[in-house]
């Protein structure tokens, strides 16, 4: 929701900037240089995006009350003096759509605010660096899911399944320092080895450096900025219950990249102002990943004393409601350096209301891992498609969700698979998702056709 006003909020600078600007600009540039800075004022209100659409500060009801009452004071009456000469009154206008921010930004800022939505927040939106408002900060999500699943499954058939409990902790040391732990506890209690009844990683544990605003440096156990699903893999942020099988290890067990990749390096994000966000990153590990691994391996027969470099830049402001990107990480994976392994990745999201459109497209290298010739080259795509009915009532708990996938884990070996998943996603409460997913899974090209289909249900909550 919070994205949404974000959206709505660049609608009204772009209608100033289109309408009014020009003149106002030639009669005094303070006061055009006054209203810009009140519309970087109420944004950062509404609190700061940063890569993948994730939260880098959060709201802040003191700061946009403080940028309306300023506006208020001095520049409604100096544009009043200036502009009372012409015959269509532009301080109209403008404080039209200075009113209008104040009523799209005063029920999400506010608490009290009259009518405020139920679902006002995402993880994207708690997942923050750095918060104006909170010393300590303590959010999650927790979810349980039943799956009914052809032949011999992972977790067996129908059966129960308490996924995922994963909290966030986070704690602003000053204003520019902020630290954050991340806790992944799987299929508790499930049992894993000898004396372990759940799988425990730690999915960040990150000290971020912010010498000034829009840029940040990441020190430690980062979530690897490649794509969109690394990062936007939360129960709350998808549509569907499973993954993309091209991205997380699913019935095939042969993802492209396999997520949720952690690894320790330093990560630099920069805004870019009116474009979006590049990352900059340099990691231990390689693209080159198993599911016992997925990433961590640094003393164990996967590592190797070479690193991996990778950037993403996304394109989240030049147009409302869409996101474009491009992604690439090169770096050796064996313990002699010698062999390299690399992945480049394109993306695009599409969020127009009714319909939500995810696509993503990675493709790479592993030098020395085929198994007909030298190197293995994989690739393969996704798109997902999920509709809101036009129906009173329903238009933010429902939506229908249907995905396909394709990929080849060996191109010159026919290790081919697809992949077509359909579901629906019902808001029972605030921050409370029911889920009901199909997914049928084909193995394609040499690979035998195995009976691997799964039907599943989810329940899923964000605090």
């Amino acid at each position: 929701m919070i994205t949404k006003r974000l959206q709505s909020l660049k609608y009204a600078q772009t209608y100033y900037e289109s309408i009014f600007s020009g003149n106002i600009k030639r009669k005094d540039p303070r006061i055009h240089d006054d209203i810009m800075n009140q519309f970087e004022n109420a944004k950062r209100a509404l609190g700061k995006l940063g890569a993948s659409g994730k939260r880098k500060l959060a709201p802040d009801s003191n700061g946009f009350f403080s940028a309306i009452k300023n506006h208020q004071n001095q520049d409604h009456k100096r544009l009043h003096i200036l502009l009372s000469n012409r015959e269509e009154d532009p301080l109209k206008g403008i404080t039209i759509i200075i009113i209008s921010i104040g009523m799209l930004i005063a029920p999400v800022v506010s608490p009290q605010g009259a009518w405020a939505e139920d679902d006002e927040f995402t993880f994207g939106d708690v997942f923050v660096q750095k918060s104006s408002e909170e010393k300590v900060t303590f959010h999650g999500y927790v979810a349980f899911q039943y799956f009914d699943s052809e032949g011999a499954q992972p977790g067996g058939n129908r059966s129960f399944d308490q996924h995922i409990f994963e909290p966030f902790f986070g704690y602003q040391v000053n204003d520019h320092v902020f630290a954050k732990l991340i806790f992944e506890l799987e299929h508790s209690p499930e049992k894993q080895g000898t004396g372990q009844y759940v799988e425990l990683f730690i999915e960040q544990a990150e000290i971020d450096i912010i010498p000034r605003e829009g840029t940040s440096i990441g020190f430690g156990a980062i979530l690897v900025p490649f794509g969109l699903e690394n990062y936007l893999h939360a129960p709350s942020d998808i549509r569907l219950i499973t993954r993309p099988p091209i991205a997380k290890s699913g019935a095939n067990g042969s993802p492209v990249l396999n997520n949720t990749w952690t690894d320790v390096g330093i990560q630099l994000t920069q805004d870019i102002s009116q474009w979006g966000t590049l990352d900059l990153y340099v990691i231990n590990g390689s693209a080159l990943q198993t599911k016992s691994t997925r990433g961590r391996d640094t003393k164990g027969a996967n590592a190797n004393e070479g690193k991996s470099f990778g950037a993403e830049i996304q394109i989240t402001e030049v147009f409302p409601g869409l996101n474009f990107g491009a992604s690439y990480v090169t770096g050796t994976h064996d313990t002699a350096d010698k062999l390299d392994s690399s992945r480049i990745g394109v993306h695009a999201v599409a969020d127009l209301k009714t319909v939500h459109v995810t696509a993503e497209y990675v493709m790479g290298t592993d030098e020395g891992t085929g198994t007909v010739t030298t190197d293995a080259d994989l690739a393969g795509y996704y798109v997902t498609v999920s509709l809101t009915p036009p129906i009173s009532g329903l238009e933010d708990r429902l939506d229908v969700s249907v995905r396909y996938t394709d990929w080849t884990v060996d191109d010159d070996a026919k290790n081919d698979f697809s992949e077509r998943a359909y579901g629906i996603r019902y808001r029972l409460y605030e921050n409370t998702w029911a889920k009901i997913e199909h997914q049928m899974n084909s193995e394609d090209g040499t690979n035998p056709e195995v009976d691997n289909d799964k039907f599943g249900l989810q329940l899923n909550v964000l605090f």
